[in-house]
């Protein structure tokens, strides 16, 4: 085999095992800087109100640019608790229990998941959304 066609036989292998790696890359991990949203009634509010809220729920242990909004809508107002990292670790996974707790009533629950329930019931308390 020639010095050229090894060259290329060399790339094509690299980027067909670079290939694959994206190809089985988690679907938040994949697009860092994109939070898609939808609209949601929150059943727990009275009012046929919609609030913007992430198309799935963010969990301990994601890596997302929607975790990095929810971070930054806790800072706005509790005054700046948690560092805007998009990494959901224990410190946003507390604030969000403590969410949870404060606003029982719309929240939905205390299981330090943000799902709709808890993200809509937040906006609908600050009057404000962050992503």
């Amino acid at each position: 085999m020639s010095h050229s066609r090894r060259i290329t036989a060399s790339c094509a292998t690299f980027v067909l095992a670079a290939a694959s790696l994206l190809a089985t890359a988690p679907a938040a991990e994949a697009s860092p800087g994109i939070c898609y949203l939808t609209s949601y009634d929150n059943p727990y509010i009275p009012g046929r109100e919609q609030y913007v809220v992430p198309e799935y729920d963010l969990r301990y242990g994601m890596n997302d640019y929607c975790v990095a909004g929810l971070q930054r809508q806790i800072n706005r107002r509790y005054g700046n608790p948690l560092t805007v990292d998009g990494i959901y670790g224990p410190r946003t996974r507390d604030w969000v229990k403590r969410i949870q707790r404060d606003f029982s009533w719309c929240a939905g629950g205390v299981d330090g998941v943000a799902g709709r329930n808890t993200i809509s019931c937040f906006e609908h308390v600050t009057g404000w959304s962050e992503f």
